[in-house]
């Protein structure tokens, strides 16, 4: 098995290697080589075959020429014989040689003809060659007795026996160059053909390799985009940190070992003001840096870092070394707030940090990748409520808190079962008269006798993810309530309506809007939706498309908490608004500071500019209200006009004249008044 994978791993490399460029024209040079040296040796192959050929030729006339020579040798020495009418002893060893040597030139003439055109006259020339060698045999036999009649009958037979040789010769010369061009052209052909037949085999080689190339690089291919995909599902791709999948897959490892470890959440603070005021590029650089910060000191503690999504990261450390994390977290941050330098200019990193170990939770929190990973944000949520740019330790007073904060959330679906939340209203205003143009509804839960604080129950709903049922519960009820008071009073009361910003992420929304207004009597007009400008949307472009559909029903679109995100010009004419609400924090010292009241002029100004409405939230004072309506501000809402009430008591103040002091409180918390 282990060969067989070795041999699998040693071809796939091959391949592999083949499929490179420098591989492929390697390869492909090597084909072209190899084919031409099989040309080469063909064309040696048929040139060495023709040579032999002719060899073998040459030799059948050559020997023809030969035998005429030992064949005149023979007569000269008969007729020196005839002439002198004896034979000496040399004369007559030189006969006797001479037939010898022409009875094996005999022998071998005729055991070299090969050539079907030459057999009749080779037959004839041998025959001829058999009787002059028959009358040397008598002779030589009879002891050369009568050297007259010898020579008399050498004589006509050697000169038919030369004419037959002659004929022989001629005959061989002409199927000899018969034999040479009819070879010539059948090697000509067969070099056409082979040669062919090695451009073909080059041609299909070339193209098999080109194949193999596009299949290896299809599969290397292939391989990387599933490795990437497999990387995608467990890793961030900016930061090559594990991705949330990856960290609760990890997470949930690390707990069935039963060993202590601090899970450490992470936030960046002012993570959209970066990229509003910096780029997406140096926002891009902030997470790579703070990613690389945080696995830096992940591996200190024997453990990892991880991005869960956008400016959220996380560390999960083997240690409850409590003190001695502390410190290190210190030296993080402090690291963090240096900063990095993009394009010539130092951005900031802040970050708020929240953390617990194992030997901290409680008995009532279990070990799960859920329990402990809530019970890390509800530090990080301190952190970041504290004064951001901190860390908190989860202990017992957050352990008290995050009951408390669980209760609620398994509360709240039973609470919108029973109708223990109610819908209140609080008035808003025109400037300077003061009088009541519509509400603004806020959601309140009277639980166990107490008032759940109005953004505590909205963090808990967004947890839960009743955050939709909630906003589309008050959303109904303010449009029904508002509709039927606007038909009875034959008046034109307005209302609006806060929305999560997790609602701008589906089209649903929409269909809930045009749903309640078409079960309602309310005028499309009298409504606006109010979306929270701190809220971050990620996908902009979508939540814009969504407001667009939400403004052809009729509705007016309402940036709410104008001043305490991170606004722009750009941002309020893409978010196809027709309000914004100052928040109160530009308001609050308007009566002493000569730097707040021009902010807010400058603000006036701006809205005023791109037409939009504008109205002044978190008005408290008597005085607040004279400065508002002599800087031309037309429309406010506050404590001082009148505080959020239930909605039959607060629909009874319309049509008064004045606001009485009962509904006024000199100063507020904020809390009261968000919805």
């Amino acid at each position: 098995m282990a060969w067989h994978l070795r041999r699998h791993q040693a071809t796939s490399r091959a391949l592999d290697a083949i499929a490179t460029r420098v591989g492929f024209a390697l390869s492909l040079a090597a084909l072209v080589l190899l084919c031409s040296l099989a040309g080469v040796f063909l064309e040696r192959s048929v040139r060495q075959l023709s040579q032999n050929q002719q060899v073998f030729s040459d030799r059948e006339i050559r020997n023809s020429f030969v035998s005429m020579s030992d064949l005149q040798r023979l007569l000269n020495v008969a007729q020196r014989g005839a002439v002198e009418g004896t034979l000496n002893a040399e004369n007559r060893r030189a006969f006797v040689e001479a037939a010898d040597i022409l009875f094996v030139r005999r022998d071998f003439f005729a055991s070299n003809i090969h050539s079907e055109f030459t057999v009749d006259a080779a037959a004839e020339a041998i025959s001829a060659l058999d009787a002059v060698i028959d009358i040397a045999d008598r002779a030589i036999a009879s002891d050369f007795a009568n050297l007259s009649d010898t020579w008399s009958a050498l004589l006509p037979r050697s000169d038919a026996a030369r004419r037959s040789l002659v004929a022989f010769q001629e005959i061989v010369t002409r199927s000899q160059n018969e034999l040479m061009r009819e070879q010539a052209a059948a090697v000509r052909q067969q070099r056409l053909v082979l040669q062919s037949a090695l451009l073909a085999i080059t041609i299909i080689g070339a193209a098999a390799l080109i194949f193999l190339r596009r299949e290896v690089v299809t599969r290397v291919a292939r391989e990387d985009a599933e490795r990437h995909v497999e990387f995608l599902a467990y890793f961030d791709q900016l930061t090559q940190l594990p991705n949330r999948t990856q960290f609760q897959k990890r997470l949930d490892q690390i707990l069935s070992q039963d060993v202590p470890i601090a899970l450490v959440l992470v936030d960046l603070d002012e993570f959209k003001s970066i990229n509003d005021t910096y780029g997406h590029a140096a926002g891009d650089a902030v997470l790579c840096r703070a990613g690389t910060l945080l696995e830096t000191y992940a591996e200190h503690w024997n453990g990892f870092a991880a991005r869960l999504g956008g400016d959220e990261f996380a560390m999960i450390l083997q240690t409850d070394d409590v003190d001695g994390f502390t410190a290190s977290c210190d030296l993080m941050l402090s690291d963090a707030r240096d900063g990095l330098v993009f394009e010539g200019e130092t951005v900031p990193i802040g970050m708020s940090v929240g953390f617990v170990t194992t030997s901290q939770l409680g008995p009532g929190v279990p070990r799960t990748v859920d329990s402990i990973c809530r019970v890390a944000d509800f530090a990080l949520y301190s952190s970041k409520t504290s004064g951001r740019g901190r860390l908190t330790r989860y202990n017992e007073i957050l352990q008290r808190q995050y009951f408390e904060r669980r209760a609620l959330v398994d509360n709240l679906p039973s609470a919108l079962v029973k109708g223990e939340l109610d819908v209140f209203l609080q008035p808003k205003v025109t400037l300077p008269d003061q009088q009541i143009y519509g509400f603004e509804a806020l959601i309140r839960w009277l639980r166990n006798g107490e008032m759940v604080q109005p953004e505590e129950l909205v963090r808990v709903a967004e947890e839960s993810g009743l955050i939709f049922e909630l906003d589309r519960y008050v959303l109904q009820r303010a449009c029904e309530e508002i509709g039927n008071y606007n038909s009875m009073a034959d008046a034109q009361v307005s209302v609006s309506v806060n929305l999560s910003a997790l609602h701008f992420t589906s089209r649903r929304i929409f269909n809930w809007v045009k749903g309640a207004l078409e079960k309602s009597t309310l005028n499309p007009a009298m409504l606006t939706l109010e979306m929270t400008e701190t809220a971050e949307l990620r996908e902009w472009e979508q939540a814009r498309a969504i407001m667009v559909e939400l403004r052809s029903l009729g509705a007016h679109i309402s940036i709410d908490d104008f001043g305490t995100g991170y606004s722009s010009l750009a941002y309020l004419r893409s978010a196809i608004a027709d309000e914004v609400k100052i928040d109160r924090t530009i308001v609050d010292q308007i009566e002493t500071s000569d730097e707040a009241r021009f902010l807010l002029d400058g603000v006036l100004d701006i809205a005023g500019n791109l037409g939009l409405s504008v109205v002044v939230e978190g008005v408290e004072t008597k005085e607040q209200a004279r400065i508002l309506t002599d800087m031309g501000a037309q429309r406010a809402q506050g404590y001082y006009f009148g505080r959020p009430m239930p909605l039959p008591q607060a629909l009874a103040r319309l049509g008064r004249k004045d606001i009485s002091q009962d509904d006024r409180s000199p100063v507020s918390s904020k809390a009261s008044q968000t919805g």
